[in-house]
């Protein structure tokens, strides 16, 4: 299952309403060098501009969270759109999406999981400070991305049928500490591993080509 965070996310960002800037069928902006204690939204997106402090999290239902560069946030969680962090962008806890994908830029650090259902995932010269899981999404990890955890690929638990192939490619001295754990048996798991790059731990289920 999804991190615990986003499925009660619904009623959630409601109740949430009191405590951070908040809205209903509106996107929410932070203009460069603002600060928040938090942003959230029903029916819209949440984009956070360059040199922001954002102390709470950035969260919505139905819209994309866009993060710029040398920002700070909390944690960043949609259910239906992209996870978008731009460069030097620092999250101290986790970035997670159910339906959409999340890509982390150059220089930017995760402190927790990095997490999708549908959608995948991509690192360009950045850190994950703990696991990167997703359902049905492919993994890039580029430029000297670190993952200090696992690559879990997890259970489909009835919301897909059939195979489904899935690709992780590390490039250009990229690194999981952690193994890569493919727990789902109708998933077909290519891991391509580039020049440079290394899988420290276990990979298990998963066909392993190096490049």
């Amino acid at each position: 299952m999804m991190k615990k965070a986003l499925f009660p996310f619904l009623a959630a960002a409601l109740l949430a309403f009191g405590a951070c800037d908040a809205s209903v069928n509106r996107s929410q902006s932070l203009a460069d060098g603002g600060r928040s204690s938090g942003m959230s939204s029903v029916n819209g997106s949440i984009r956070v501009g360059a040199g922001c402090t954002v102390d709470g999290g950035c969260s919505t239902v139905n819209g994309r969270v866009e993060v710029g560069d040398d920002s700070s946030v909390a944690e960043v969680e949609t259910v239906n759109g992209r996870v978008v962090l731009g460069r030097n962008v620092r999250v101290r806890g986790e970035a997670a999406t159910v339906n959409g994908s999340v890509s982390v830029g150059a220089g930017s650090q995760v402190a927790g999981d990095v997490t999708t259902v549908n959608g995948g995932i991509e690192l360009d010269n950045a850190r994950v400070g703990r696991d990167l899981q997703t359902v049905n999404g492919d993994v890039l990890l580029r430029n000297g991305s670190v993952v200090n955890g696992a690559v879990v690929i997890k259970g489909q638990h009835g919301f897909f049928s059939g195979i489904h192939r899935l690709e992780i490619r590390l490039e250009g001295a990229s690194r999981v500490e952690g193994g890569i754990d493919v727990r789902d048996p109708d998933s077909e798991v290519t891991v391509f591993i580039g020049r440079g790059s290394e899988v420290r731990g276990e990979i298990r289920n998963a066909k392993v080509i190096k490049e």
